[in-house]
C-alpha cells in the first residue's frame, strides 16, 4: 500500500490536469507532455507505474466526472445508478432527494442533467489520459522493446478499451443495432472533436484495445489490485463479446478467467453468517482472493462517506443509507431466491436493503449499529470485478452455445457456496437452464453494477416489483430511452460534429 501512495504522487500531474474544465480535455498536456511520458517510461519503471496510477485514481476519486459533488466518484457511482436503471435495485427512500431523478427516470431524458454529464466526462477523461500514455509510447502501433513499455501500454489500452465498452452500453439505447450511431472514438490525445462512430465501430475499438492489452500484459505481475492484469482484460473481453452476443468468444474468454485459479467467495465472505463472522462485508479487497479487481482505500486517501459508495449503500456508515435514502433488492427478484440460499442473510431487514452484504469492517464490533461507521477518512475498499461473475458469464455463454455440461459445472461451482443442494440444476435444460443462470447472476451480483450490462446483452424486458416508489409493476424494455444516459447538451453544443441524441 505504501508503494501505491508513492506512485500516486508520481502520477499527480496527470490527475491535476484531469481536473481542468475543458469538456473532452483534448489537450490535457499543460503539466505533462507526451514526450515526458515517453522519457519517464524509458528511464524509470516507477514513473511508468505512477503515470498509470494517476489514471486509475479517477476510477474512485470524487470529482472524476468533472462535477465534484457527492454523486461523482467514478465507477461505484455508476454501479448504483445502473442497478437502479436495470430494475434490480429499488429506490426505497427519498430523503435528501439523492438519485431520485434516476429512479424516476427523469434525468436520463434531460441532456442538461449532471447525471448524464458525469459518466460521459468520467469515461472520456479515462480515454484521453490513456491516450496521453499511448501517444507517449509511440501510439498504437509502436515497436515496444522493454517489459515496462509493454506493460504500461497494455494497461493504458486496457483502460481505453474498458471505457469504450462502458460508453456504448451507457449511451446507446439498443446495442443490438450495430449500425446505429453511438459515441465518438478518440485514439490520440491530440485529436479534435470527432463525430459519432457506429455501435459496431465502438465495439471494434474496445476489442482492438483489449486484445492488444491481452498480448502486452503477458507475464505481467501487478503489485496492487487496482492495476489491470491479463485476467482482468480477459474478463472484459468476455463481457464485450457477450454484449455482441458472440457467445463462442464469450465462453472462451470467461473460461480463461475461471481456470486462472481464483476462488469463488465463500458463504462467510458474501453474507453475515453469525457471531464471529468477520471476513465479509466486501470492505477489504485484499482479504478476498475472489475479488480480482478493486482499490485498497485507506484513511490516507481522505475520502468522506457522503462522496463514496459506502455512504450511499452501507446502512452502518454515517451517511444517506442510514437516514432514509434506502436502496434495496427488487421485491420480485428477492422472491425468487431459494429458501436455503445463504444470500437471504444479506437482507436482514424488511426493506430488503443489503445490510448483511455490504458493511463497514467495524460494524460487527459496534454490534451492527446504525451510524457506527465513519463519516470522514473512509477506509472501506471498492471492488470492480470478482471471479464469481466470470463463472456466471461462462455458464451463460456455454448454455447459449449448447455446451450444457460446462454451463452446469460453472453454475454449480457457485451455487455450492450458496445453497445446501445444487443438484436441482442437473435437470435443467435449454431455456430453463439459461433462465436459472440469469436469475443467479442477478442474485449474486446485486448492487455491483452488473445487472445493467446483463439486461443490455440479453435484450431483456424488466418489470419493477411492488416495493418500488416509482413505476411499481411497470415494465421497461432494454432499449427504452429512459434506461440510457443522454449525450450531454454541452457536448452537442461544443462538438460541431454532433448535433443530435442517439
Amino acid at each position: 500500500m505504501k508503494n501505491f501512495k508513492i506512485l500516486s504522487l508520481i502520477g499527480i500531474a496527470i490527475l491535476a490536469v484531469s481536473c481542468e474544465e475543458d469538456f473532452l480535455e483534448t489537450y490535457p498536456t499543460a503539466s505533462l507532455s507526451q514526450e515526458q511520458v515517453s522519457e519517464a517510461v524509458a528511464v524509470n519503471p516507477d514513473a511508468a507505474a505512477g503515470t498509470l496510477l494517476g489514471i486509475y485514481e479517477n476510477l474512485y476519486r470524487i470529482g472524476s466526472g468533472g462535477v465534484g459533488g457527492q454523486e461523482d466518484y467514478g465507477i461505484k457511482t455508476q454501479d448504483i445508478q445502473l442497478d437502479i436503471l436495470s430494475g434490480d435495485m429499488a429506490h426505497l427512500g427519498k430523503s435528501y432527494n439523492r438519485q431520485t431523478q434516476i429512479s424516476e427516470l427523469t434525468a436520463t431524458v434531460d441532456p442538461d442533467s449532471n447525471y448524464n454529464y458525469i459518466p460521459w466526462r468520467f469515461l472520456y477523461r479515462v480515454i484521453n489520459l490513456s491516450n496521453l500514455v499511448i501517444d507517449g509510447l509511440g501510439g498504437d502501433g509502436a515497436d515496444l522493446t522493454t517489459d515496462v513499455q509493454k506493460h504500461t501500454m497494455g494497461q493504458a489500452r486496457a483502460l481505453r478499451g474498458w471505457a469504450y465498452y462502458w460508453l456504448v452500453n451507457l449511451f446507446v439505447d439498443d446495442i443490438a443495432n450495430l449500425s446505429a450511431p453511438a459515441v465518438p472514438i478518440y485514439t490520440s490525445a491530440d485529436q479534435l472533436e470527432q463525430p459519432k462512430s457506429s455501435v459496431q465501430e465502438v465495439f471494434n475499438q474496445a476489442l482492438s484495445d483489449l486484445l492488444a492489452a491481452e498480448t502486452l500484459l503477458e507475464g505481467y505481475s501487478r503489485s496492487n489490485k487496482i492495476e489491470m492484469n491479463q485476467d482482468i482484460v480477459r474478463g472484459l473481453l468476455a463481457y464485450t463479446y457477450g454484449a455482441m452476443n458472440d457467445w463462442a468468444k464469450t465462453e472462451e474468454y470467461a473460461q480463461k478467467v475461471v481456470t486462472a485459479g481464483y476462488p469463488i467467495m465463500t458463504a462467510n465472505e458474501v453474507a453475515v453468517m453469525g457471531e464471529g463472522d468477520n471476513v465479509g462485508g466486501f470492505n477489504d479487497v485484499n482479504s478476498h482472493p475472489g475479488i480480482i479487481w478493486g482499490i485498497d482505500i485507506t484513511a490516507q486517501n481522505e475520502l468522506y462517506s457522503l462522496g463514496t459508495w459506502w455512504g450511499w449503500m452501507d446502512y452502518y456508515s454515517y451517511s444517506y443509507a442510514a437516514v432514509g435514502n434506502y436502496k434495496g433488492m427488487d421485491a420480485t427478484l428477492f422472491s425468487q431466491m431459494r429458501a436455503d440460499d445463504i444470500r437471504q442473510n444479506q437482507f436482514p431487514f424488511g426493506l430488503l436493503i443489503p445490510a448483511g452484504k455490504f458493511y463497514w469492517k467495524g460494524a460487527q464490533e459496534a454490534g451492527f449499529r446504525g451510524f457506527s461507521g465513519p463519516q470522514l477518512n473512509v477506509d472501506s475498499d471498492a471492488h470492480f470485478m470478482r471471479v464469481s461473475e466470470l463463472y456466471l458469464l461462462h455458464a451463460e455463454a456455454a448454455a447459449e452455445n449448447g455446451n450444457e455440461a460446462a454451463a452446469k459445472a460453472s453454475l454449480k461451482a457457485l451455487l455450492d457456496e450458496r445453497v445446501s443442494d445444487s443438484s436441482y440444476v442437473d435437470a435443467l435444460t435449454g431455456q430453463d437452464l439459461i433462465d436459472e443462470i440469469v436469475l443467479q447472476t442477478r442474485l449474486e451480483l446485486f448492487a455491483e453494477g452488473k445487472a445493467y450490462f446483463l439486461m443490455k446483452r440479453r435484450r431483456m424486458t424488466k418489470t419493477r416489483g411492488a416495493n418500488w416508489l416509482d413505476y411499481a409493476g411497470e415494465s421497461f424494455n432494454h432499449n427504452d430511452d429512459r434506461l440510457t444516459y443522454e449525450i450531454p447538451q454541452s457536448e452537442i453544443l461544443f462538438n460541431p460534429n454532433i448535433s443530435d441524441q442517439n
